[in-house]
């Protein structure tokens, strides 16, 4: 199984939203995805077998500090290095582009991801309540060192 890892262009807009349709109940728009190939501030990092897309992540950078907006990978190719293999994609870039730390907000209950996440050297730093709908908290992580 080769998979290539690469910056995101906007070809890759409709398999990236299928990943996100297949991974997300709170699903960003096809749009929105066009509309982070043309944002100066977005940077994603798509996995790609055989010509189609399996994950991606993605995240803005914000002066010194990259935001992650998502990362996804299909079910069939979970626990298998895909999603590490993309967040260090990730840490790569933003520490290239100047960044000191990274952040992002996960559901409360999405404990899998928050392990994913605690492997990967972010802290919990705060809460917000109802971030992701009523009775849907999101849990603040950041990363300080991203080398």
């Amino acid at each position: 199984m080769r998979i290539h890892y690469r910056l995101m262009e906007s070809r890759d807009v409709p398999g990236v939203f299928k990943v996100d349709q297949a991974c997300f109940s709170h699903n960003w728009t096809e749009d929105s995805y066009k509309a982070e190939t043309n944002n100066i501030l977005s940077n994603y990092i798509v996995a790609e077998l055989d010509g189609e897309i399996i994950g991606f992540g993605g995240f803005w950078q914000v002066i010194d500090e990259a935001h992650i907006t998502n990362i996804a990978v299909l079910a069939a190719y979970r626990q298998t290095g895909v999603g590490q293999n993309i967040i260090n994609a990730m840490l790569a870039l933003a520490l290239e582009q100047g960044c000191v730390a990274m952040t992002l907000e996960v559901r409360a209950d999405n404990q899998p991801a928050i392990n994913f996440y605690l492997k990967n050297q972010f802290t919990r730093q705060g809460r917000r309540k109802d971030y992701y709908g009523t009775g849907m908290d999101g849990i603040i992580m950041w990363r300080y060192k991203l080398e």
